[in-house]
C-alpha cells in the first residue's frame, strides 16, 4: 500500500518542481527528501480484541450478544482490560434450585448468625449487599482526588467505569454536577448518619410487612463491611462468611434479593422488583407458571418479557411501591 508520502512524491514528479518553505526546490531534491520520509512508520497501539460471553460465560458472536442485551431477562456489561475488551451477558432475574439439604444448612447458618430463628419449612428472604462502607472509609476511598483537576478526575472516573462495565460520564459538565452532589451527599457525616437511620426505618417497615403477612423471615446480609453501622435501632445486618455468596452469587454477581423455598427452589434478582410481584412469589407455593414465563422470555429473547417477567421489567408510568 502506498503511503501518503509516496503519493506526494509522485505528485511532485508530475509537477516538475514544488514550492517548499517559500523556496523553489528541484525535482531531484524533492524525490530524495520524500522517499526517505516513507521509511518512517508511525507506531500505533495494537487494537484491543473484543470477546463476547453469554450468561453462562460461553463465547458468542457480537450479533447474538446484541440480541441478548435487548431481551428483558438480560442485562450486559463491558469490561476494559489492558489488552482486550470483554462484553458479558448477565441474567436480570433467574430461577434455580439447591437441594433441600442445602436449604436446611442455609437455614441453620442464618439462625446461628442472626438473632432470628427460622423454623423448618419456611420460605427465606435475603436482601444482600456486596459491601457496606462507613463514613470515614467512604470519604477516604472516594475517587475524587482533591489534588487533581476536574479533567483528570473525569478521565480517571471514566477509565474506571469502563473497566468495571459501568457507564462513563458523557461530558465534563455532567461530571461536575455529579462531583458537587456527591460531596454534598456523602462528605457530610451528619447527613450520612441521618440517611443510614432513615434507610433502616424504611427497611424495617418492609421487614415487618413481609414477616407478618407471609410468615417469611427476612435477613439483611452484607458480603464485606467496612465499618458501616450494621446494628441499628430496628435490625442488624448479618455479615456473610461467603456462604450465601458462593451458593447464589457466582452467576449473579449483582443480585440483591433471594427468595428460597424449603424444597430448594429459589428466585434471585438484580433489578427493580415491584412489591406486588414479590407478594406473588411469597404467597404462591407453586412457581411452575412463573418459571415457565421466565423460560419463555429467555427462549424468545422478547424485549418486554412474558408474564411475570413483563410485570418486573415494565416501565411504570406512576410510582410503584417496592422494597427491593
Amino acid at each position: 500500500m502506498k503511503t501518503k508520502h509516496t503519493l506526494l512524491a509522485l505528485a511532485f514528479i508530475l509537477m516538475g518542481s514544488i514550492l517548499s518553505f517559500g523556496q523553489t526546490t528541484s525535482k531531484k531534491d524533492s524525490i530524495t527528501k520524500d522517499s526517505s520520509a516513507v521509511k518512517v512508520k508511525k507506531v500505533t497501539k495494537p487494537k484491543k480484541r473484543s470477546f463476547y460471553l453469554d450468561e453462562k460465560s460461553k463465547g458468542i458472536t457480537e450479533r447474538n450478544f446484541n440480541t441478548k442485551c435487548s431481551a428483558a431477562v438480560f442485562y450486559c456489561k463491558r469490561f476494559d482490560r489492558e489488552d482486550m475488551i470483554i462484553f458479558k451477558v448477565y441474567e436480570r432475574i433467574s430461577f434455580g434450585k439447591i437441594t433441600p439439604k442445602q436449604y436446611n444448612q442455609l437455614r441453620i447458618y442464618l439462625n446461628r448468625k442472626s438473632i432470628k430463628q427460622t423454623p423448618e419449612n419456611h420460605k427465606i428472604l435475603i436482601h444482600y449487599e456486596n459491601q457496606l462502607v462507613g463514613f470515614k472509609e467512604s470519604v477516604e476511598s472516594c475517587n475524587l482526588y482533591n489534588g487533581k483537576s476536574l479533567k483528570e478526575n473525569f478521565d480517571s472516573f471514566n477509565k474506571q467505569a469502563k473497566a468495571n462495565g459501568e457507564y462513563p460520564f458523557e461530558s465534563i459538565k455532567e461530571f461536575q454536577r455529579y462531583v458537587r452532589n456527591h460531596r454534598l451527599e456523602f462528605h457530610d457525616e451528619e447527613k450520612y448518619n441521618q440517611e443510614v437511620a432513615t434507610y433502616a426505618k424504611q427497611q424495617n417497615n418492609c421487614i415487618k410487612r413481609i414477616e407478618t403477612k407471609f410468615e417469611t423471615p427476612v435477613y439483611y446480609m452484607v458480603g464485606d463491611n467496612f465499618n458501616y453501622p450494621i446494628k441499628n435501632e430496628y435490625f442488624t445486618w448479618v455479615v456473610d462468611q461467603n456462604v450465601v455468596k458462593n451458593t447464589f452469587m457466582k452467576a449473579n454477581p449483582d443480585a440483591d434479593l433471594i427468595v428460597i423455598k424449603p424444597n430448594g427452589e429459589y428466585f434471585i434478582k438484580s433489578d427493580f422488583l415491584p412489591d406486588f410481584v414479590l407478594n406473588k412469589l411469597l404467597k404462591k407455593e407453586n412457581w411452575k407458571q412463573y418459571k415457565s414465563d421466565w423460560v419463555s422470555s429467555k427462549l424468545t429473547q422478547h424485549p418486554f418479557g412474558v408474564g411475570i417477567v413483563e410485570d418486573i421489567v415494565r416501565p411504570y408510568e406512576f410510582y410503584t411501591s417496592n422494597c427491593y
